[in-house]
């Protein structure tokens, strides 16, 4: 285990590359970029691995504790709603285990989480096993401490979510996607992904209009509000808010800082 004065430093990962940044506070955490890596979305886990243990080398990590964000493409996430005869934590991760199977390749091992809770909807994810192999082995050959592995959503959720009010969708933004996080009861009970294209990020509108379908589809209220983070293209961030109140829609608001360097992420307050 790393010592509690041990430097800290957080891994961002996904099918387009990588961001190593340096953590520093504890309950408001910073991260300063230390590099990025870009790789072929078809690139195979071994070229992946090798690239990371370059960029490990590169920089002062031994002893350290690393915790790694997993970009939402890696992580395939399904809505459990707990059986309705349920009794206790074994129905519920049976429940999870059922929904996963339908969104996994069952030709590759897959590691799989959840929050189970009896209450409502909860969200359970997996990740491939050699997914989580490519992380481990350059680690440990930099003697580089592994402590948390999550999905990106997870993270952001965690880091924002006393900042929403009732009523507020919580959108992450990647270069060509939003998504949704849908927390009707202060839990995040479903997610919607919303692939974009450059057209739709000259039309400030596209994202309200398709966040109101999504509310249709799932049989709740339209959202109150989108609170979004993360790459928000520069269009949407000049002309959301406007567009929203002019056409009585959802107001838009924003976390974190425009031009933010760590954009998957969406964590810099």
């Amino acid at each position: 285990m790393p010592s509690l004065i041990a430097p800290r430093f957080a891994l961002s990962v996904g099918p387009q590359g990588a961001h190593l940044a340096r953590r520093s506070g504890q309950w408001r955490p910073r991260y300063q970029l230390l590099e990025s890596l870009v790789w072929s979305a078809a690139a195979p886990d071994g070229q992946r691995a090798g690239a990371l243990d370059a960029l490990l080398l590169r920089h002062t990590v031994a002893g350290g504790a690393l915790e790694v964000l997993v970009a939402d493409l890696w992580t395939p996430s399904v809505s459990v709603q707990p059986p309705a005869h349920g009794r206790g934590l074994a129905d519920l991760q049976a429940a999870a285990a059922l929904r996963l199977r339908a969104v996994t390749d069952a030709s590759a091992s897959w590691e799989t989480a959840s929050e189970p809770r009896l209450g409502g909807p909860f969200i359970a994810s997996a990740l491939r096993s050699s997914v989580l192999d490519m992380l481990r082995d350059p680690c440990q050959r930099h003697g580089l401490h592994l402590v948390s592995v999550q999905p990106l959503f997870a993270a952001v959720w965690n880091h924002w979510h006393r900042a929403l009010a009732p009523g507020h969708w919580l959108g992450i933004c990647s270069a060509d996607a939003v998504t949704l996080c849908v927390a009707p009861r202060r839990h995040v009970e479903q997610l919607r992904r919303l692939d974009f294209t450059q057209s739709h990020t000259q039309e400030p509108r596209w994202l309200v209009e398709a966040a109101q379908r999504e509310s249709l589809r799932l049989g709740l209220p339209a959202p109150v509000a989108l609170a979004l983070c993360g790459a928000v293209p520069a269009a949407w961030r000049n002309a959301l808010p406007a567009a929203a109140s002019v056409r009585r829609g959802p107001s838009v608001a924003y976390l974190g800082r425009a031009g933010d360097p760590l954009g998957l992420w969406g964590l810099q307050p």
